[in-house]
């Protein structure tokens, strides 16, 4: 990969949060080497964000004073106000989603392990899939062995695989 500027980088890290960035520029993230540098940059980017939201707070506080003072100041203050607030919602959504990839790169960075976002997708299915499993099994009366058993233990936490010897199958 060619060295991007630190500048680049975060607004690549801030473009893959908005979701707008294609899959090879999403995969330059997810290289181990770059993992460290998108955890630092979404911290600023929050950092960032929230510099953003006190500024907002300020900026309400002095338009209260500045419009206070004028005859008919509460239609201008109304205005702002409202104008105020609309940024504030979505920077803070926006901020949201920041905090979840930073939870995500950080979480990755602990384990060593890529965030895939079809795992969760892949986990339900796999889940269904042992469920409906069961059921046919039980369903078309078929006899149960110690690989299904294991199988539907799984289900509920526990890891039974181990513990089937040759004689139980």
């Amino acid at each position: 990969m060619m060295k991007m500027t630190d500048d680049t980088f975060a607004k690549l890290v801030a473009e893959e949060v908005k979701n707008r960035v294609d899959q090879d520029t999403r995969d330059i993230l997810l290289e181990p080497e770059n993992w460290s540098r998108w955890e630092r940059a979404l911290i600023v980017l929050v950092e960032n964000l929230n510099s953003q939201l006190r500024q907002i707070e300020e900026d309400v506080q002095s338009d209260r004073e500045r419009y206070g003072n004028i005859e008919d100041g509460h239609i201008l203050l109304a205005e702002a106000l409202g104008a105020y607030e609309n940024r504030k919602k979505k920077i803070e959504r926006f901020r949201f989603h920041v905090e979840k990839r930073l939870t995500q790169v950080s979480k990755m960075i602990a384990t060593g392990v890529k965030m895939e976002d079809d795992l969760g997708k892949t986990l339900i299915l796999l889940k269904n899939s042992i469920k409906k499993h069961k059921e046919m099994m039980l369903h078309y009366d078929l006899e149960e062995t110690a690989i299904d058993r294991a199988l539907w233990d799984a289900l509920d936490g526990y890891w039974n695989f181990d513990k089937i010897t040759e004689r139980d199958l």
